[in-house]
């Protein structure tokens, strides 16, 4: 019987691990050069918890290449900012191609932003959970609650714009009502 030493079994574990962080990179490089076949999409791991827990830490998404003229509002993207790639979900969109612009932001807690619609690489398109579990995102009625969450999170961004003049001014009123005989 053929048996494997602890150590070589760490280095072969090792070389799996590894074997995927390259292929990963690999996918990323693809997307990034705009290599990926319209048929073909690219897997990649969540790393942050901007888009929980609708993309949790740890599970890997699918991408599909997309271009920005391509994307709704509503849909989860991806785009390079810096030396990073990005997945966050578009809530608003103006203006035509070539100078489209979107208003972004992950689901979790995370900054609002505008990415140009020529900086999107690709649209999420599956997610596959650590347990196993796999959902899919390129259903109209998927894309339907993409459109919702997005007015959602467009909503309480907007309320919490309006409401932070309205607390100053309550303040300032009780400020000057308080101290005076």
């Amino acid at each position: 019987m053929w048996t494997v030493s602890n150590q070589y079994a760490a280095s072969l574990k090792d070389l799996c691990e590894n074997r995927a962080n390259l292929d990963e990179a690999a996918g990323q490089w693809r997307l990034l050069r705009g290599d990926v076949p319209p048929s073909e999409t690219v897997r990649l791991t969540v790393r942050s918890g901007s888009m929980a827990p609708f993309l949790p830490v740890g599970a890997e998404i699918e991408v599909a290449p997309a271009s920005g003229s391509e994307c709704r509002v509503g849909d989860v993207v991806v785009f390079r900012r810096g030396d990073r790639l990005i997945v966050h979900r578009l809530l608003f969109g103006w203006g035509g191609e070539p100078g489209a612009w979107f208003l972004q932001r992950g689901d979790g807690v995370s900054p609002l932003g505008f990415v140009r619609a020529r900086s999107i690489l690709g649209r999420v398109v599956a997610v596959h959970e650590a347990g196993g579990a796999c959902r899919r995102f390129d259903q109209p009625a998927d894309r339907l609650l993409g459109v919702r969450q997005a007015r959602r999170s467009l909503a309480r961004i907007v309320l919490a714009t309006l409401k932070a003049p309205a607390r100053k001014a309550k303040r300032w009123f009780q400020r000057e009502n308080t101290g005076s005989g």
